[in-house]
């Protein structure tokens, strides 16, 4: 093991350097929804990740989030990004880890009922206008399209001053989820995910 030197900010931290990908253990054990026939590749694939930040938050600090600047048809735009740099604080300092998601069928249906909602009115945001209201917290990623991209955009939370999607995705007292991504009138795309 070696040790660089890198800088979050103002903040120079001392890394070790982990071997630079996931062991297959570690893919299987976030891998939770694998087997949801339901789901789509990039929804499993947006839970996987989540996973493994809640799994390893240290290990994904290193691995997915040190050279992760967005899309590239947003022109790296985390690269000042102060709210990537307070997660990667949080991750590499704060976060403790917690036990990873699982799949829920009712959590399913919530999600998938608002995601299709929004898609076709073109809104954004958490009102409910037909579909049933629930007990459980829920995020909601605009324009990304790989399972990366809507874990990344919604863990980092860039320009939401509350972090609350970053709050619910390592939330270690959800232990469920349902995601459901779809097209979305304006964004393009839109993701929902109801945790419980």
């Amino acid at each position: 093991m070696k040790n660089i030197c890198c800088s979050v900010g103002f903040l120079f931290v001392v890394l070790t350097v982990l071997p630079q990908s996931w062991t297959e253990a570690e893919r299987k054990k976030a891998n939770t929804c694998s087997e949801v026939d339901e789901l789509e590749a990039n929804e499993k694939e947006a839970i996987m990740y989540i996973n493994l930040a809640r799994l390893y938050p240290k290990k994904f600090a290193k691995i997915e989030l040190t050279n992760y600047w967005g899309p590239e048809k947003y022109n790296r735009y985390l690269e000042d990004s102060e709210y990537k740099e307070s997660l990667m604080d949080q991750l590499l300092f704060d976060q403790e880890p917690v036990t990873a998601l699982f799949w829920d069928e009712e959590l399913q249906a919530f999600a998938a009922c608002f995601a299709e909602e929004q898609g076709a009115n073109g809104h954004m945001g958490h009102q409910r206008k037909n579909c049933p209201e629930g007990n459980f917290a829920e995020c909601c990623a605009y324009d990304m399209e790989t399972g990366l991209d809507i874990a990344m955009q919604l863990l980092v939370d860039h320009q939401v001053p509350s972090l609350g999607h970053r709050e619910n995705c390592l939330n270690p007292e959800y232990t469920k989820v349902g995601i459901k991504f779809g097209p979305h009138k304006k964004a393009n795309f839109c993701t929902v995910i109801d945790l419980y």
